[in-house]
Order: structure tokens, then sequence, then C-alpha cells
């Protein structure tokens, strides 16, 4: 069982869940809340239905985590012009820093994990995941 990918897998994701809440904690982010502010950041602005469809997250969940991210100040709701019943949500200027934190705390995860790796080994890795993650679809 240990040689299975699963099992590496998990065990990755349980050693990058730890790393990053550690971290995450210091600037009084959850690591569930993270990926919110890491999709807002990637598109710029969108709704709580389409953040709600693309991270496969309850809409109650959301609602709450929206709600604790806007009166923490990373987040700001604003008029849907097109829906008057719904709401756009933006990064404020905090919300944009824990994005940028969040690329950098990637990158350091990954150059901590992978640093007994050569470039090509690394680049082999990535190719691989990439083949595997498209067939997984």
């Amino acid at each position: 069982m240990t040689d299975s990918f699963a099992f590496y897998i998990t065990l990755l994701r349980k050693q990058f869940t730890k790393y990053c809440s550690e971290r995450l904690n210091e600037i009084g982010v959850s690591y569930g809340q993270l990926y919110i502010i890491i999709y807002i950041g990637k598109k710029g602005s969108c709704s709580p239905s389409e953040i709600s469809q693309a991270l496969k997250l309850d809409a109650g969940h959301l609602n709450r985590t929206i709600n604790k991210l806007v009166d923490n100040g990373f987040l700001i709701q604003k008029p849907n012009e097109k829906d008057k019943r719904a709401k756009i949500l933006c990064l404020t200027l905090e919300g944009e820093n824990v994005f940028h934190f969040s690329q950098d705390l990637f990158h350091e995860w990954d150059e901590q994990i992978l640093k007994s790796l050569s470039y090509d080994e690394r680049q082999q890795m990535i190719n691989i995941l990439k083949k595997i993650t498209r067939e997984g679809e």
C-alpha cells in the first residue's frame, strides 16, 4: 500500500495543507478561505454562484466564508448591474496582498519539497502530473 500513487498523493496533500495552514495562520486566513481569494484574484471579480460551481462548494458554507472574508477586510461585495439581487465579489488591497502571498507560498513549498530533484526531474514530474490529471477529467 505504501507504494501506491494514492498513498503518496495523500501524504503530499497533508504536508502541503499543514505547511499552508501554518503560514496562513500568521496573516489571519484559513486554508479554505485561500482558495476563494485565489479564484477571485485570478478572475478579477466574480459572483458567489460562480465560485460555488467552480470550487464545488456548498452555497451556505460559501456564504459564511464570504461574510468572514468581507468582515476581515479581504473582500468587498458590489451590486451586480445585470442582476440586482446578486453581488459581485472583488478583492480589497489586503485581499490582493493575500493573493500575491499565496503565489509566493506555493513557490516556496515547491522549492522546499522538490529541492532534491534536478531541473529535468522536476520538468518530467510536472509533465507526468499534467498528463494524468488530464486523463482523470
